[in-house]
């Protein structure tokens, strides 16, 4: 997600616009949802998993809730953060690494 949006927002890139920039937003949490939510259930924001988890052991169920799965429940916590920084890291390294340097520019007298 967070390569995503690097490159849809990096100034050096061709630029979609201010009317196309949303949409491809939309179409990149489209797209990520689409691959991954059948598995993970959209495990891109962690309060959709440990929201309810954590009301469900409040309301009775106990800690089983955390439990379950083998303890699953630290992946959409933690999972976001390390693939952030990855994503972020790979994007430097993959693409503005690359990027031409601006000329300086000389003042003249």
């Amino acid at each position: 997600l967070v390569l995503g949006v690097y490159a849809i927002t990096d100034k050096r890139n061709k630029s979609a616009g201010p009317v196309g920039s949303p949409f491809a937003f939309c179409l990149l949490i489209w797209g990520l949802g689409m691959a991954f939510g059948m598995n993970t259930g959209y495990a891109i924001n962690p309060a959709r998993d440990f929201g309810p988890r954590l009301f469900t052991c409040l309301a009775g169920w106990g800690t089983k809730v955390f439990t379950l799965r083998n303890h699953y429940f630290w992946i959409p916590i933690v999972a976001p953060l390390c693939g952030g920084v990855c994503g972020a890291g790979l994007y430097r390294v993959m693409v503005e690494m690359h990027h031409p340097q601006p000329q300086p520019r000389h003042l003249t007298e």
